[in-house]
């Protein structure tokens, strides 16, 4: 075997031993030694503590102080070798059910034992002596005590292992939830945008069709006005955002393709104030809103009307209208597909946040009013 190759070997088994070490210990953590350390220092001192003032006063406090640093050494290999062995039980053990059980049960037991064989290893270090019987009624008496103790210990730890676990199963079950529900709304989000897109193509067109039959010269006008219109429109449709000032240059657009058909029968203002325009709000609402007012509003006027568009900020919300001077709105009658989507697409980005109200207004013709969260708005997709 070359040297190189073999040396390779000897790197990856090194870090295989590293990692082993690694997952063995997870647990022992500064926290869990402090803890240890703390018990060990109380369980000393109880033992030692009743003969401080017998030292202070035969003046023999150098042994106290020694002898209480021997308790605490002989204590401490007991505790190491016990939590090493149970953490790294816990930790490359089974992880449930009876064998779990049976192999934690073997770890304290065993660890105690050798926790107990360390303890007489450590006195005789410090020139103890130990014959046969001494070291076995040692061993008798230790031995169960420190089993019992790390049984006690290692069974509250295994509560607390598990009182975790099934937090963070629940902390990551609502994690999931809330991920699932964002997806899904997020899909609906998609679907009823797919809807409102050839909604107000078709209806456009349909318009189109209908005065270029009449008269071929503004329908032709109409048609040229609208293919640059989308042109400008078409990229927007997809996005997952725009902007109050966006949505005004489309929505001027397109009433502007519609006062070529209806001629002087169409008005309209839109009031958006600057400190508003930068504003984010769901693509192709306040348009979808605009298109049914032409449609049931104002196309089945004599007179035709006139349309305002207004947003405003109030308190905490962005309110968004469209007014106008049509037939009105029929109680009773429902709403179309249009305003469908828009109340749908609401409900899933906002929830209860945001609303859209529709009723008559006082010029005879019909107001539907969105209201956004005003502190989400830049935010918002």
């Amino acid at each position: 075997m070359q040297p190189q190759f073999a040396g390779s070997i000897s790197r990856v088994g090194s870090d295989r031993r590293q990692e082993l070490w690694r997952v063995a210990l997870v647990g022992l953590t500064p926290n869990v030694i402090a803890i240890v350390a703390v018990l060990v220092l109380v369980r000393t001192l109880s033992v030692k503590v009743e003969r401080i003032i017998d030292a202070a006063n035969s003046h023999e406090l150098g042994a106290w102080f020694w002898d209480f640093f021997l308790g605490v050494g002989q204590l401490s290999v007991t505790a190491i070798a016990m939590l090493i062995v149970i953490i790294a039980t816990a930790n490359l053990g089974p992880r449930h059910g009876p064998k779990r059980i049976a192999a934690l049960s073997a770890a304290v037991v065993l660890s105690a034992g050798a926790g107990t064989l360390l303890r007489i290893v450590f006195w005789s270090w410090f020139g103890v002596s130990w014959d046969w019987d001494d070291a076995l009624a040692m061993i008798a008496y230790v031995w169960p005590r420190y089993a019992i103790l790390g049984g006690m210990l290692t069974a509250i730890g295994e509560l607390y292992r598990r009182e975790v676990a099934s937090i963070e199963a629940t902390q990551q079950a609502e994690i999931d939830r809330s991920a699932f529900e964002r997806e899904m709304a997020e899909a609906r989000l998609q679907v009823l945008r797919a809807q409102v897109e050839p909604h107000f193509l078709f209806n456009t067109l349909a318009n189109v069709r209908r005065l270029y039959d009449r008269d071929r010269v503004a329908g032709r006008t109409m048609l040229e006005n609208l293919m640059r219109y989308l042109e400008v429109a078409l990229p927007r449709m997809r996005n997952d955002e725009s902007t109050l000032e966006r949505d005004a240059e489309l929505i001027e657009a397109f009433l502007q393709i519609q006062r070529i058909r209806m001629g002087q029968r169409l008005s309209f203002s839109i009031d958006v104030p600057a400190q508003l325009r930068a504003h984010r709000v769901p693509p192709m609402m306040l348009l979808t809103l605009v298109e049914n007012a032409i449609k049931h509003g104002l196309t089945p006027s004599p007179d035709g009307g006139r349309i305002r568009v207004m947003a405003r900020a109030d308190a905490d919300r962005l309110v968004l209208t469209v007014a106008d001077t049509g037939v009105g709105f029929a109680p009773g009658s429902g709403v179309g597909t249009g305003l469908a989507n828009v109340s749908a697409r609401l409900a899933a980005q906002f929830g209860t946040r945001a609303s859209l109200a529709f009723e008559n207004n006082e010029l005879g013709g019909a107001t539907a009013m969105i209201v956004l969260p005003l502190e989400d708005v830049s935010k918002s997709p």
